[in-house]
């Protein structure tokens, strides 16, 4: 397991890179991936992240998913009979998750080439929302840099949130570079 130290120097050396202005899409969004255990440290430490990139020349936005659902749910139309037949809530989560990358479309259009956008909160997205399914809706809205902040594990260009379900290979660049540092 890596310790935010070590998270920190290697998104340190990888945000002072030169960035390319013609990386494909996938190619704009870092997973900076991290154990479990650490969600509340890595949020605490966020500002750290935020930073070395202003340190490294570059802006910096940040968007906290955690509270979107409850906030979605609650301005829903169905709000209230949805109290009565929770299960049904199922059923409305496609709609949330284009509620979430359309959010996350405004943000990144608001961004310079130049800009990095901290995607924050990942973890309650978990039974609500795939994150796989997110990133191809935003990736190529993305002016200057994604990233995802990712309390899960990364092997072999394959990302599992919170250590659950089968994964997903994505081709976003990991940070830290799969288990090596």
């Amino acid at each position: 397991m890596h310790s935010f130290d070590d998270i920190l120097r290697a998104y340190q050396r990888h945000v002072r890179l030169p960035w390319q202005n013609d990386v494909p899409p996938a190619g704009r969004v870092w997973i900076v991936w991290y154990d479990k255990s650490m969600q509340r440290r890595f949020k605490a430490r966020l500002s750290e992240l935020e930073h070395a990139t202003m340190a490294a020349g570059h802006g910096w936005r940040q968007v906290d998913l955690a509270p979107t659902f409850g906030r979605w749910i609650v301005a829903h139309e169905l709000f209230e009979p949805l109290l009565t037949q929770p299960a049904e809530i199922r059923g409305l989560l496609p709609e949330y998750e284009e509620h979430l990358a359309t959010t996350i479309r405004k943000e990144l259009a608001s961004c310079s080439a130049n800009d990095v956008l901290a995607l924050v909160g990942c973890a309650a997205l978990f039974g609500l929302a795939r994150i796989s399914r997110l990133l191809d809706h935003v990736a190529a809205a993305v002016p200057g840099r994604l990233l995802v902040g990712f309390p899960g594990k990364h092997s072999g260009g394959v990302y599992r949130l919170l250590d659950a379900r089968d994964g997903w290979n994505y081709h976003a660049v990991p940070i830290p570079p799969d288990d090596a540092l």
